[in-house]
């Protein structure tokens, strides 16, 4: 990428946030994690540029800075601007969480935040390190036809490793961002019941995020508001990947409405 392109990928990210604004959103999310455009960049492992965005943090970390500073001019106080950064991308040679730490302080320094939603994980290269629980490799091979669906189920789990679910599974991480950042941080990971979103509070975490869990019950934020001790239906068999192919539901709790 020339930086012509990269400056043309700011300014789309800048004109989306703007649409937003139009459409009516409260917010909006720059993703700078899971080894996308920004997160990329930021990783020694895939990036090996010898120009000024390649060799240094400091000059990896300058599309994601840009790029957020560039949506923050877009909308002003308008919204507000939250990114999701990856604190590490669970592969050998990729983002560590020193660097992740540098540039969760540079994007601090710089002003253009509301709060940071701390990821991990790389769609790229080991997606599971962020999802935990089951690898539907089968499941994924179904959506292709061979010989690549042979070659998925053959050698799928090299990509889809497994990694054991338990709540709030990137708290231990996290908690190292909270200690050197004064900024409102986002706690995703395993937040399916109100003791964990507790647990976040407790922590110093000002919000939490849930994926999975909503996606399978839609209304589980209003029933836990009635009954605290309502516990989460999703089982984290993560059966609900391979559904991005077709519409993404729940496998578990129903199919999707047409």
């Amino acid at each position: 990428a020339t930086r012509a392109d990269i400056e043309e990928v700011m300014a789309a990210h800048a004109t989306a946030a703007r649409l937003a604004i139009d459409a009516g959103f409260d917010a909006v999310e720059v993703h700078l994690g899971h080894n996308y455009f920004a997160s990329s960049f930021l990783s020694p492992l895939i990036n090996k540029r010898r120009d000024e965005f390649g060799g240094s943090l400091e000059n990896r970390a300058k599309v994601a800075r840009g790029t957020v500073q560039a949506v923050r001019e877009a909308v002003g106080d308008q919204i507000a601007v939250i990114a999701k950064l990856n604190m590490s991308d669970g592969v050998r040679g990729g983002i560590p969480m020193d660097e992740s730490l540098q540039t969760a302080t540079w994007l601090e320094e710089d002003g253009a935040l509301d709060a940071l939603e701390l990821t991990a994980g790389s769609s790229l290269v080991n997606p599971m390190y962020l999802f935990r629980g089951g690898a539907p490799v089968k499941e994924f091979a179904a959506n292709f036809s061979p010989p690549l669906s042979w070659g998925i189920r053959m050698s799928g789990h090299k990509f889809f490793r497994e990694y054991p679910y338990r709540e709030a599974y990137l708290l231990e991480q996290a908690r190292q961002f909270r200690a050197e950042l004064t900024m409102p941080l986002i706690l995703l990971g395993g937040i399916t019941n109100r003791e964990t979103m507790d647990l976040a509070m407790a922590e110093g975490f000002e919000f939490v995020a849930m994926g999975r869990a909503l996606l399978a019950e839609p209304d589980l934020l209003n029933r836990i508001q009635a009954d605290r001790s309502v516990k989460s239906g999703c089982t984290h068999c993560n059966l609900c990947m391979p559904t991005i192919y077709s519409h993404t539901h729940c496998v578990v709790t129903g199919k999707p409405d047409s």
